[in-house]
């Protein structure tokens, strides 16, 4: 088997060299049949062509035109000079302007019109005047009626006068409110010591009193932007009041206030004076004003945290 190959592939190594050039040749005897063909056909077409011509007819020459019959003569053209022939359309338009005058109808006289227009005009004016005058009425009739003002300048001085009285007599009696109620302020800190109350319950309850209460169940850490009121949990507090601080005589916000701690003799605080309460903020407690938020009393770090 492998001899009949190598056989077979040293028959065609030998043999397809051979028989190119006579595949070539053949190429090249049908590119010179298939030429020839060609021109063959090109001679038959173009003998065929000239037997056409030779059998059609010549053409049959053209009649000749007839002459065209002579035209009459034109007249000639007068040879007066340019301007005069302008001169005489210009007289042309001008006795036909003369005649559109006279057939149109008389114009009416001018005065009379004139004055039947000012008459017109000013009985218009008048109209527009009186209804004006109408309207006026109308608006003023329909409007509400207004109470009494004083027209006299001595009753609105005097009535200015008893206004600055009255509030005069307020500034006065708030002053004097303000006066007690620092008075009673002044009372509590006698009764009361924020600095002695801290050191003393610290020192009863030790510093980790908080850990085991109750009111501190769901405190499980500092939280940025947060703080923690025991009773309140979490809330929310504006970046503008993060780890700031109040003396005695500030105010405190608004949004503190409700935090409000009920359970003052529990922790041993003093008695709020009428119209103040213990706040929390943060781990610190605040006395304030009820009305305005006036810091009274502070215990800084009532607990650590």
């Amino acid at each position: 088997m492998k001899r009949s190959l190598m056989v077979a592939a040293a028959v065609a190594a030998f043999v397809v060299p051979a028989a190119s050039p006579l595949a070539v040749m053949a190429q090249d005897q049908e590119a010179s049949a298939s030429t020839e063909a060609r021109e063959q056909r090109r001679a038959a077409r173009a003998e065929a062509r000239a037997e056409r011509r030779a059998e059609t007819p010549p053409p049959a020459p053209r009649p000749e035109r007839p002459a065209r019959p002579d035209q009459p003569d034109r007249p000639q053209q007068p040879d007066a000079p340019r301007q005069e022939r302008r001169e005489e359309r210009r007289d042309d338009r001008q006795e036909r302007r003369a005649e559109r005058r006279q057939d149109r109808p008389a114009p009416l006289i001018r005065p009379e019109v004139r004055q039947e227009r000012r008459e017109d005009r000013q009985e218009r004016r008048e109209d527009r005047r009186d209804d004006r005058q109408d309207r006026r009425q109308e608006r003023r009739e329909d409007r509400p009626n207004r109470p009494e003002q004083p027209q006299d300048r001595q009753e609105r001085r005097e009535e200015r006068r008893d206004d600055r009285q009255e509030r005069r007599q307020d500034r006065r009696e708030d002053r004097q409110e303000r006066r007690e109620d620092r008075r009673e302020y002044r009372e509590f800190r006698q009764r009361f010591n924020s600095d002695s109350w801290r050191r003393d319950w610290t020192r009863r309850h030790g510093r980790d009193w908080w850990r085991h209460d109750r009111r501190w169940r769901g405190y499980n850490g500092v939280r940025i932007g947060f703080y923690f009121a025991p009773g309140y949990g979490y809330y929310n507090v504006p970046r503008t009041y993060w780890s700031q601080t109040w003396r005695v005589g500030d105010y405190l916000p608004s949004i503190f206030w409700r935090y409000r701690l009920n359970d003052w003799r529990t922790y041993g605080l003093g008695y709020p004076p009428e119209g103040t309460r213990w706040v929390l903020v943060d781990n610190h407690i605040y006395l304030i004003d009820e009305y305005d938020g006036y810091i009274i009393d502070v215990i800084y770090d009532a607990w650590s945290w």
